[in-house]
């Protein structure tokens, strides 16, 4: 296993650094500070010149423009309605960021941190502080993120965070993924361990209602093929992925999820122990300056592992409060086939 640190660029006057980390087999994957964005998971293309499967921007600017770009998302992934929430009766109300909506940890989530970043061992460690006063949740927290990569070509993506108020904390790795050489992901089947998707309302909040997926577009169980799905998806409803599923009870070590390419032969199995999927196929992602592809139609889908989101205001939701002085810890494993 190699190890590689170095400058990627500066944002706003401060160093933006790149660790990388490469198996045995040359695959790598690369995470930078601002963000704690996975820049690159590299896998050795057909002339042995790697391939990235993850669809990113070169630069920290870029990735301004373009939030949650493979980026980590907290305090709490997913859509919080009106920016309001109780934890033990008590009411809060955080900063919102999509009309009256807080997305994924609102306008200064984990998404918009420069983090403090090293090495331990083999394993890329982010480590940042976040004030109450900097996101407006609850609580002062303390986050660490690593990203640990063997050589079964697992990736483990891990956050831990301790607060010393109660708060929320149900973070993701905002990941977006081709794993074609270069086209859209027309050709890719998805696979969903899920019999049941969330109603959302008109502003992507749910309602609260989980809905069978049977002979629906939403039905991934037995896989299927995402140009296919999104054909059918804007026939029924007009309007294609951005979906939550939830995941059906699980071994710990059973894949929730497998996206595959059969053309390139690639594959990504997800795995997580918390109880949702987010499956999201932007309609077009041209007027950025990608690192895959040239952008356009379908060119990526983003897979958010993660507990329902709203926990707070559904009852059959789930928990996703961090109790004051307790730390609590998830992963996403993802293990690339090629």
């Amino acid at each position: 296993m190699n190890t590689k640190k170095e400058l990627f660029d500066k944002l706003d006057g401060q160093q933006i650094e790149k660790f990388t980390i490469t198996n045995d087999h040359d695959v790598s994957v690369s995470a930078i500070t601002f963000g704690a964005t996975l820049e690159e998971f590299n896998v050795p293309g057909p002339d042995g010149k790697p391939t990235n499967i993850l669809v990113t921007v070169p630069t920290s600017e870029e990735l301004m423009k373009n939030q949650f770009f493979c980026q980590a998302i907290g305090r709490t992934a997913g859509r919080i309605s009106n920016g309001t929430f109780k934890i033990n009766g008590k009411a809060y109300h955080v900063d919102q960021n999509e009309g009256t909506t807080t997305l994924h940890g609102g306008p200064h989530g984990f998404n918009t941190q420069i983090w403090d970043g090293a090495f331990d061992g083999d394993t890329i460690v982010f480590t940042k502080h976040i004030n109450s006063s900097d996101d407006s949740f609850p609580g002062n927290i303390d986050v660490k993120i690593t990203f640990s990569l063997n050589n079964d070509n697992e990736l483990t993506v891990t956050f831990s965070g301790k607060s010393d108020a109660d708060t929320l904390f149900n973070p993701t790795q905002h990941m977006y993924f081709n794993l074609s050489d270069g086209g859209d992901i027309n050709g890719h089947s998805l696979q969903i361990n899920a019999d049941h998707y969330l109603e959302l309302n008109s502003n992507k909040t749910p309602s609260g209602k989980k809905v069978a997926v049977d002979d629906t577009p939403y039905d991934f169980r037995d896989g299927q093929n995402l140009k296919v799905g999104i054909a059918d998806m804007k026939a029924e409803v007009g309007h294609s992925y951005d979906e939550v599923f939830e995941i059906n009870d699980h071994q710990d070590d059973e894949p929730i999820a497998k996206l595959s390419d059969p053309e390139t032969g690639r594959s990504v199995s997800i795995s997580s122990k918390r109880n949702a999927l987010v499956v999201f196929t932007p309609d077009d992602l041209s007027g950025s300056n990608f690192m895959i592809g040239k952008g356009g139609p379908y060119m990526a889908i983003a897979l958010e592992a993660q507990n329902l989101p709203d926990t707070p205001n559904h009852d059959d939701f789930g928990d996703a409060t961090l109790p004051a002085g307790e730390e609590k810890t998830y992963s996403i494993k993802y293990k690339v086939e090629f």
